[in-house]
């Protein structure tokens, strides 16, 4: 393919094709009365259609079966493992707007879905890249232990989608960065992620807007979710064509770009627990709603997410890089606990 084909398939169709199907489904949604109702756990107080999700997955289809079609990939049953993948998920997601589903038949689906995507090349963890003195797994634990961070990973993209463009700008925080890595390596997958760049960027727009506000829903949160599963997995397989690239451990450089959804997770659950709650009840304790609380709008919460994260991820490239793994974490323990502990002084509304 030509420069100009690149270029095309690059920008301009991710955004047409996103902003049209955003602009088509939400339309449907309303057709259909598919909305988010807010409640006592809302951060919304308006009825709002809830399938920007269908929109979205459905673009990042096309731009996979467009760069089948126009690429001379190599990849390409790999590629179609990702769709089916994402089309389950998708599916499941989906439905779980429409009628809740019991939190084990989720959890059983996305075990079949990280069942097909362990088929494709660089699929799982296979070595702690020193953590703890360990390098090496074997074939059993690299899959029981990709399997434990493919749902976790996914559920903390589904779970922190409580607020305006969070869910979203999170995933393209970590898209942008894989991108970026993915392009200095040469590997070939670079421009399929700057096209899932742009498409995240118009549904932003639309999150945002007030005319044509549309929420992503289990669909979308559950979709980005696997991408970024799927990618984490990559980033920590030592054959990986990026795993040379970092400029720290692999493994504290991927929590790193994923420490708001683990680390807001983490602590929900441990809450809830503690509480004397069952650590699936769902509530108003995140930490977006703590900055929502103290009066920060939505946009103004997700930047002061963003940025906290930039700069965790900057303090641990540029300023302790050489040091060892292990004080590097606890380094990083202590930030995280110090900030936790000002949070946690903070009153619910």
């Amino acid at each position: 393919m030509d420069d100009n084909g690149i270029f095309l398939l690059l920008v301009p169709i991710p955004i047409l094709i996103t902003w049209f199907l955003l602009d088509v489904v939400r339309k449907l949604s309303i057709k259909l009365k598919l909305f988010a109702v807010p409640n006592e756990r809302s951060s919304h107080d308006k009825i709002t259609p809830i399938t920007g999700g269908v929109a979205l997955c459905s673009s990042w289809v096309f731009i996979i079966l467009a760069y089948i079609a126009f690429t001379e990939s190599n990849f390409e049953l790999e590629l179609y493992y990702y769709v089916l993948a994402g089309v389950i998920i998708a599916i499941v997601g989906f439905y779980d707007d429409l009628n809740q589903i019991p939190s084990i038949i989720k959890l059983i689906l996305q075990i079949l879905v990280f069942y097909i995507i362990s088929f494709g090349e660089h699929a799982s963890i296979n070595s702690f890249h020193g953590l703890f003195g360990i390098y090496e797994l074997s074939h059993i634990q690299s899959l029981a232990f990709s399997l434990f961070v493919f749902i976790v990973i996914i559920n903390s993209i589904n779970l922190v989608d409580g607020i305006d463009g969070l869910s979203a700008s999170l995933t393209l925080f970590f898209l942008i960065i894989t991108a970026y890595f993915y392009y200095i390596s040469e590997y070939h997958y670079s421009y399929m992620m700057i096209s899932f760049c742009f498409s995240i960027f118009v549904f932003i727009i639309f999150n945002y807007s007030k005319r044509k506000k549309i929420f992503l829903g289990d669909t979308g949160s559950l979709g980005l979710g696997l991408c970024v599963a799927v990618l984490s997995l990559g980033h920590l397989n030592t054959n990986h064509p990026t795993y040379d690239a970092f400029p720290i451990n692999p493994s504290l450089f991927v929590v790193l770009m994923l420490a708001y959804p683990l680390l807001d997770v983490i602590r929900v659950f441990i809450l809830r627990i503690y509480n004397g709650k069952s650590f699936m009840t769902a509530d108003r304790n995140h930490i977006h709603h703590k900055l929502i609380d103290i009066g920060l709008s939505h946009k103004k919460a997700v930047l002061v997410i963003i940025l906290s994260q930039l700069s965790l991820l900057a303090f641990n490239v540029y300023v302790i890089p050489e040091i060892n793994l292990h004080i590097q974490i606890l380094i990083n323990g202590f930030i995280i606990a110090s900030l936790l502990t000002f949070l946690y002084r903070i009153s619910n509304k």
